[in-house]
């Protein structure tokens, strides 16, 4: 093919994806889009409105729904903001945007659940999360994402999306005005919890491990960590907290669990505690293997200030 043939249809692809992306920002953006959008305001801004160094809880909805940065605060003195927000956005960017939030003098309290310990392709959700809401993080990306980042959203999935917005949303959960002063979630209650959630968790499997040759630290893990210690920020990790399940308790998994904390380790960042501190009663749980209602969220973080404390980060 001629090179000028090869040159126009590279700058017409350029067009029609410059075009597609400018259509995303004007057109209605995705239901669960708008949740990620609206809950990262409101916590953001609470992080921005701390005074003094602050204690960050970093992760996906585990973090959000399992975590009490309220009750940390309270049993130990610190000032703790809940930055959790939805696992499906995937560790690089929950890293990233992290960032935005810590300043000289804090402490990132990684609390990943246990999926992102390996790098991944990017989700449906964070391709819509971006090419809908949040394209400066384009420039940021790891290379190996961009395909996804900008071809990954189609207009069928636009239709889809439309379409879903259309039917009214009447749950209580999955609402960003229910998101606190502490960036803690609010409507995991009991009241709120129906008898499906139960099933659900009952029939949760545990979560799943990788093969031992395979642990090792993401790059975007890596480099956090390196940027954080550029920037005078203080790094640990917690376990995010989770249904319990005999399964935890077997040699295979102990095993498994010891590499994980390792991978952590092996970069300088403690690890506070043990997994085992964080695993919650089925009752104590919303609607997932990963999420708590109020009850199992006060435990866990319970355990947090426990931890915290033990390693002698508490005034």
């Amino acid at each position: 093919m001629p090179l000028r043939s090869v040159l126009a249809s590279l700058g017409l692809t350029v067009m029609l994806l410059l075009g597609w992306l400018c259509l995303l920002q004007i057109a209605p953006t995705p239901r669960e889009v708008q949740w990620i959008n609206e809950i990262y305001a409101r916590k953001e801004n609470v992080a921005r409105e701390v005074q003094g160094a602050k204690y960050v809880l970093i992760g996906g909805s585990a973090t959000h729904y399992s975590y009490s940065a309220e009750v940390v605060s309270k049993l130990t003195g610190l000032r703790v903001v809940n930055l959790g927000t939805h696992a499906g956005l995937g560790a690089s960017y929950i890293l990233n945007r992290a960032m935005r939030s810590l300043n000289k003098g804090d402490t990132a309290v990684l609390a990943l659940e246990h999926p992102m310990i390996r790098p991944t392709p990017p989700s449906t959700i964070l391709v819509s999360h971006v090419a809908t809401s949040d394209l400066d993080y384009l420039r940021q990306a790891p290379l190996s994402q961009l395909p996804y980042l900008l071809f990954g959203y189609s207009p069928m999935q636009l239709v889809r999306d439309l379409a879903s917005r259309a039917i009214p949303w009447n749950s209580p959960l999955y609402r960003s005005n229910t998101v606190t002063a502490f960036g803690d979630e609010s409507s995991n209650t009991v009241e709120n919890k129906l008898p499906y959630m139960l099933n659900v968790i009952r029939t949760a499997a545990p979560f799943g491990m990788y093969a031992l040759s395979d642990m090792g630290p993401t790059d975007s893990l890596v480099a956090f960590v390196i940027w954080a210690r550029q920037h005078g920020v203080n790094v640990v990790y917690t376990w995010p907290p989770t249904t319990d399940r005999l399964d935890y308790l077997t040699p295979t998994y102990e095993t498994y669990l010891k590499a994980y904390a390792a991978v952590f380790e092996g970069l300088g960042v403690p690890v506070l505690g043990k997994q085992a501190d964080y695993v919650l009663p089925e009752d104590e749980m919303l609607d997932s293997l990963y999420h708590a209602d109020v009850r199992g969220a006060r435990r866990a973080s319970a355990a947090l200030a426990r931890n915290l404390c033990a390693a002698k980060l508490c005034p």
